[in-house]
């Protein structure tokens, strides 16, 4: 579980690590951030036996889109901001989901959910200090790749009941690979080696990472797992430290420590069968979604 976190951690590391100069696009981290990973998870599938045919295309289209714009969102805000702030504003998405199924699904929200929103938008507000510091593009491109990444987690819901996770996450790669395809063949961008490295590691750390949790799930409660997530938010203060040599600043580190509280909160009011703990019709079948 430790260790999907870390190498899910390293994805944003390479995303800010190929500089501007390099004129490489963000559309061209996302092709191959989607290609490495769908190219890997049909292996599995072929391995598996498992048909790449879906069950619900409408829906599993939906979910892609969602999906593709919150990782584009959250690609910019890397780029754009402190790795640190940007890792953890873009933990809101299980917020979100709340949020979402309050409103669309009339799902009835705890107390204690409750409260857990309100920290968790309460950090993100100590960390952008609206007031003290003009918000920026990056800041808002945070917030939005959580919205969109919680409105994909929200379909997942009727998902499970036609497609298996490993296909979900399947088609979502593949679609991320095609959809920034023809930006990065009109592009004409020629990558050298270094840079090339760097793309390669953005998609294999994120393949890797969701393996890894895959495996997780088969050993693990979903929600023991799910909470492990939020190391990230760590592990991204620890890389901002030591590669990026900056020290996230006093407003940081309060602001993430109310967005873990909210989220540890938020996973220990969960029952059986809540939404943001989905159980597979075949242990080991749920996937760590991106």
């Amino acid at each position: 579980m430790t260790l999907g976190a870390l190498f899910l951690s390293i994805v944003p590391v390479f995303v800010k690590l190929i500089p501007p100069e390099s004129g490489i696009p963000t559309t061209q981290k996302l092709f191959m951030r989607g290609a490495v990973a769908a190219v890997a998870l049909a292996v599995v599938l072929l391995l598996k036996g498992i048909s790449f045919k879906p069950g619900n295309p409408v829906l599993l289209g939906a979910r892609s889109l969602f999906g593709i714009a919150g990782m584009l969102a959250y690609f910019l805000a890397v780029e754009g901001m402190p790795l640190a702030e940007a890792v953890t504003i873009n933990k809101l998405s299980p917020f979100f989901v709340l949020i979402l199924s309050w409103i669309f699904l009339g799902e009835k929200l705890k107390k204690i959910q409750i409260f857990a929103l309100f920290l968790g938008f309460a950090g993100v507000t100590v960390i952008l200090q609206p007031g003290s510091i003009p918000l920026t593009l990056p800041a808002g491109l945070a917030v939005i790749s959580a919205l969109f990444a919680g409105s994909a987690y929200s379909t997942l819901r009727a998902l499970r009941k036609t497609d298996r996770p490993l296909l979900i996450v399947f088609w979502f790669s593949a679609a991320t690979a095609v959809f920034f395809l023809p930006s990065v063949i009109l592009s004409g961008v020629m990558t050298d080696f270094k840079s090339f490295v760097f793309l390669f590691c953005i998609g294999i750390s994120g393949t890797a990472g969701q393996l890894l949790m895959t495996k997780a799930y088969r050993c693990a409660p979903g929600g023991e797992v799910a909470i492990y997530g939020y190391l990230s938010v760590v592990f991204s203060m620890l890389w901002q430290i030591l590669i990026f040599d900056s020290v996230p600043v006093a407003a940081v580190f309060i602001g993430a420590g109310l967005i873990l509280l909210g989220g540890w909160m938020n996973f220990r009011s969960k029952e059986k069968g809540n939404i943001l703990e989905m159980e597979s019709d075949k242990p080991g079948d749920y996937q760590a979604l991106p």
